[in-house]
């Protein structure tokens, strides 16, 4: 007689072999028949510099902007099941940041005008993935957007649906219709340290404003630079945010500041922008050190703000760095990158100042 350890492994078998039997095999499209939100340039790559920056950014800033932060996918379906088989560039992986959120991929529907999210595409341990998001939906025609990875790049994406199923570019222009903003600063902005791609703060606000952001949030790299500065200017903007400080040294941020915001009212004589002080991070409340950096880099933003408004320059706006992450000190993974609870917190915060500045727009 079998027993009855035998007869549970029979029977979880038979199980998983249903639930594989119930996905049905999928018709795979290149991604790049879609449109591209979050990418200011038109080459048929995930990257968010244009090739040319190869020979005039440093190295560190052009190996991350291969990483394919805030570029999404917009699409309309009536499938049932919809998966993603995709490549990532170079299999990423980091102890204080899941998987998903370095490669992974996060699918949304839109729901009373609303992006509700549907599941995530977690990713393989290679380079190659394919996973069904949805499973089984009913076949109403929806639209989609599909955000990439963080903190990875993709060499090469495909959307799966249904045999028989229909997809095709989106009929409502959401995340289409409007100037995106340009975010430049740091892993923060990039998406550290989200559980998923969708819950970056910049790709929470894409959906809350209805409104791609080209985001060029170099970890460890955002730094104030000129050579950043000549991609912002071929961007077509609604407003551009410069929230550099929390990577740059103290000493540097008055010159830098000041030099790439002359850089950019130059190319862009009526944007808007809006400078973003660094917050507290945690240990700073117990590490006079840290805490005294902090002060130092927000007090060398403000100078170099007045000195501009001195100058003459006009449509530059300031957002001090306390209550990003509110009040309760729960907001981080290690002290400084935010939780998915201090992503949308840091959202929130933001939101009504960049509803202000782009309300015209």
């Amino acid at each position: 007689m079998m027993n009855k350890t035998m007869l549970s492994l029979i029977a979880v078998l038979m199980c998983c072999n249903s639930l594989f039997a119930q996905t049905p095999t999928l018709v795979y499209h290149d991604a790049r028949e879609f449109p591209v939100i979050g990418q200011y340039h038109q080459e048929t790559n995930y990257n968010r510099l244009p090739a040319k920056y190869e020979k005039t950014v440093r190295p560190a800033v052009w190996a991350l902007s291969r990483n394919s932060a805030g570029i999404a996918i917009r699409f309309r379906t009536n499938a049932t099941t919809i998966g993603a088989r995709w490549k990532v560039l170079n299999n990423t992986s980091m102890n204080h940041m899941t998987a998903t959120g370095i490669r992974g991929l996060d699918l949304y529907a839109l729901v009373n005008n609303t992006w509700q999210f549907v599941n995530s595409a977690i990713p393989e341990n290679g380079f190659n993935s394919e996973r069904a998001i949805l499973k089984k939906g009913d076949s109403t025609w929806r639209e989609y957007v599909l955000f990439l990875p963080l903190y990875d790049g993709v060499d090469s994406l495909s959307i799966g649906v249904n045999a028989g199923a229909l997809i095709e570019k989106p009929q409502q222009p959401l995340l289409l219709d409007k100037k995106p903003i340009v975010y430049y600063g740091s892993s923060i902005a990039q998406g550290g340290c989200a559980t998923r791609p969708g819950m970056a703060y910049t790709n929470i606000l894409v959906r809350l404003l209805q409104r791609p952001i080209v985001n060029f949030g170099f970890s460890g790299n955002g730094m104030f630079e000129t050579a950043v500065g000549e991609a912002i200017c071929e961007t077509d903007p609604s407003l551009i945010v410069i929230d550099c400080n929390p990577n740059t040294s103290p000493e540097l941020i008055h010159e830098r500041a000041v030099k790439l915001v002359t850089q950019l009212r130059a190319c862009k004589p009526q944007t808007k922008i809006l400078l973003v002080e660094n917050y507290m991070y945690e240990h700073g409340y117990f590490e006079k050190d840290v805490r005294d950096i902090v002060f130092r880099k927000r007090a060398e933003l403000k100078k170099a703000y007045n000195d501009l408004l001195k100058a003459g320059v006009k449509n530059l706006y300031y957002l001090g760095g306390d209550g990003f992450l509110g009040e309760d000190h729960e907001g981080t993974v290690d002290g400084v990158h935010p939780t998915d609870v201090g992503m949308e917190r840091f959202a929130a915060h933001i939101l009504p100042t960049l509803r202000k500045l782009t309300k015209d727009q």
